[in-house]
């Protein structure tokens, strides 16, 4: 749906981060490439943040580490896309943050076109159904090719590829969450797709959760159980997938999916735990060298640091849900996603996203279905145990055993 055909309320912004260095847009330039590039971060201004704010004392504590290693200095910078700078100064303040935003990172690539539908396709979901901006990351040199009109609560900035000192790609959504400047973030994939408004009470709920007193950004839960205690009942069938390494502690909780949400409180542990990759040194006891991927190293961190909140599931498979299971009131399985330790009866969904779906034609297909019902009433959209409620707090009264696991 263009932008120009949307009512106000449905209008959303969508900010791209690509490999760079976040500060004011408003007030400082540097040459990158030979261009004056709009910067949003460097290690030069998270350093000399104004302690006068809690957000900005967390991101000089985020920055201590990251910015120790002059190798790194280059990587601690992001800047807008000169097309997006408009939609930046209406939707950054004037101290250079933003309230509330959605993340994304990824790599614009020439060629690479089912991974740009897929792209446009959560930007465009974002601009349906959220009131919120979203911060996009493109840690790549090609053009993105989206329009700051057709999407004008997008914002797109550069920044550069950690990957290029040898870890994973995916250590990039780290960056995003640092180098983006959001107070409170969701971190989303590419291949997600937004399904309803309701979705946007994550922020809400964040900033009740995580806060000084419980730093740690959330996890959603996983549908796959890596605890290794349930090693044991594993008979090579179902949804579960051993995880284990050197040095890790006790998983604090059930292993919880790479889409965190965080708030500014959280910067110093994005920042601490992304330099002891970077640096392949130990933290606590972890071997970092050892951890290949982004979830694996969100998960571990977390139980490292003895933390205890997880978001019940708000991002399952695919987005055939949005008939199959959401407006239809279907049951996806008994017991769906169930382990033998904690989600005995299964995990609590709330159908705000798709998740891990890789074929454009889908998602197009499914919000062109969303949009036929939106004169239909309200789906149900929390699911529990065969049934669906149209409140979260209703489904935790109903079952108050689910509270103590998850929660939305």
């Amino acid at each position: 749906m263009p932008a120009a055909a949307m009512t106000p309320a449905l209008r959303t912004v969508f900010v791209m981060a690509c490999l760079g260095a976040p500060s004011s847009v408003l007030t400082r330039a540097l040459k990158v490439n030979g261009e004056a590039r709009h910067m949003v971060s460097d290690c030069d201004g998270m350093q000399a943040a104004d302690v006068s704010s809690d957000w900005g004392r967390m991101q000089r504590q985020a920055a201590s580490a990251l910015c120790a290693t002059p190798l790194h200095r280059m990587y601690m910078e992001s800047w807008v896309d000169p097309r997006f700078l408009g939609n930046y100064r209406k939707t950054y303040g004037r101290d250079g943050w933003i309230e509330e935003a959605w993340v994304n990172y990824f790599k614009a690539m020439p060629n690479s076109i089912d991974f740009m539908r897929l792209t446009d396709g959560l930007i465009e979901s974002i601009h349906r159904f959220s009131s919120r901006p979203i911060v996009l990351v493109n840690f790549g040199a090609a053009d993105a090719h989206f329009d700051p009109e057709r999407f004008p609560r997008l914002v797109l900035l550069q920044a550069r590829d950690v990957s290029k000192l040898g870890v994973s790609f995916n250590f990039n959504k780290f960056q995003a969450a640092l180098l983006s400047k959001v107070k409170v973030g969701v971190s989303l994939d590419s291949d997600m797709m937004m399904a309803t408004p309701m979705a946007d009470s994550l922020f809400t709920r964040s900033r009740e959760e995580i806060t000084e007193a419980y730093p740690h950004p959330m996890l959603p839960v996983h549908f796959l159980d890596r605890d290794p205690v349930n090693l044991k009942y594993y008979d090579g069938t179902g949804n579960y997938l051993v995880y284990q390494c050197a040095g890790c502690p006790k998983p604090t909780m059930r292993w919880g999916q790479a889409q965190p949400t965080w708030t500014f409180w959280s910067l110093p542990f994005l920042g601490r735990w992304q330099a002891s990759k970077l640096n392949s040194s130990l933290r606590q006891g972890v071997d970092t060298a050892n951890i290949g991927e982004d979830e694996d190293l969100l998960n571990v961190a977390l139980w490292t640091e003895g933390a205890s909140k997880q978001w019940c599931m708000w991002q399952p498979g695919g987005v055939g849900f949005v008939s199959d299971n959401l407006y239809s009131e279907h049951s996806p399985g008994p017991h769906f996603n169930a382990d033998r330790s904690r989600y005995v009866k299964g995990t609590p969904i709330a159908y705000y996203f798709g998740h891990a779906e890789k074929t454009p034609k889908k998602v197009e297909a499914a919000l062109s279905f969303l949009e036929s019902m939106k004169n239909k009433p309200v789906p149900k959209v929390y699911f529990y145990d065969e049934k669906f409620y149209t409140e979260f707090t209703e489904l935790a009264k109903a079952n108050p055993e689910v509270p103590h696991l998850c929660i939305l």
